[in-house]
């Protein structure tokens, strides 16, 4: 399974790498800037997780947008910490 971390701490970002890869995801990774494509890169992934305290807006909008029409799941979590980030992973996973 693959999940994309939209948002997050950049210095946390080895522990969310961490937790995500202990329960099972194969394929972690964590975008704390916009980047180019972001839509495009964004829907390869199988779910998506968006910390909405450290994310621009336009940034939620295009994901959720590309998540509806392809059917990828969304979590969302406002804060930015490692046991937030967790929670979140466990209610994707169910």
């Amino acid at each position: 399974m693959s999940i994309a971390i939209l948002g997050g701490l950049d210095r946390l970002k080895p522990h969310y790498l961490r937790h995500g890869r202990n329960l099972g995801f194969n394929n972690v990774k964590v975008f704390s800037k916009k980047f180019p494509d972001m839509v495009k890169r964004l829907s390869k992934f199988e779910r998506i997780v968006i910390c909405t305290g450290n994310v621009a807006h336009t940034m939620v909008e295009g994901t959720v947008r590309m998540a509806q029409i392809n059917g990828i799941q969304i979590g969302r979590t406002h804060s930015s910490s490692v046991s937030a980030m967790k929670k979140c992973f466990e209610q994707i996973t169910n």
